[in-house]
């Protein structure tokens, strides 16, 4: 009886530690990084308004979308010709991520939801925004494009 649960738990830990398992978990950790290195190279680009880099991030898919602030914009073009409006704005706003939750959609997609901090200047001063940043990205050609985003910010009390 004791042999028989030694050698059980024997199997158990050489399961759980197979080189296969390892590198499986290596695998999504380092996909994990380059979604988070990616997002995060994203939301540079917006802060810097550059326009053609944030474009360059995203997705030619269709089904391209943006939501933020109850707007919905679907397609590359149309999406390109609202962050057109963004040009020349460097220095108006900048967006500051909180911790990233990854979670991967099969081997080719992800979804990260993070809390996001927006700086906005107006006429009466700068004023900060918390909010929530979401994206679905996709791994298109070995590059990560964001193939979704929604950002939201709480209505103004009154």
């Amino acid at each position: 009886m004791r042999r028989r649960s030694l050698t059980s738990l024997i199997v158990v830990l050489a399961i759980g530690l197979s080189p296969s398992r390892v590198d499986a978990q290596a695998s999504t950790s380092a996909r994990r990084d380059s979604i988070v290195t990616f997002v995060r190279s994203y939301v540079d680009a917006a802060n810097r308004a550059d326009v053609h880099a944030s474009m360059e991030m995203m997705s030619r898919s269709p089904s391209v979308s943006s939501v933020a602030l109850g707007s919905i914009t679907r397609g590359w073009e149309s999406v390109r010709a609202q962050a057109d409006s963004a040009a020349g704005s460097e220095g108006q706003f900048k967006v500051s991520l909180g911790s990233m939750d990854v979670t991967l959609l099969g081997t080719s997609a992800a979804l990260v939801v993070t809390a996001a901090s927006i700086w906005v200047e107006t006429e009466d001063g700068p004023v900060q925004l918390r909010g929530a940043l979401t994206l679905v990205v996709e791994r298109v050609a070995g590059v990560w494009k964001v193939l979704h985003e929604h950002l939201s910010v709480p209505l103004p009390e009154g």
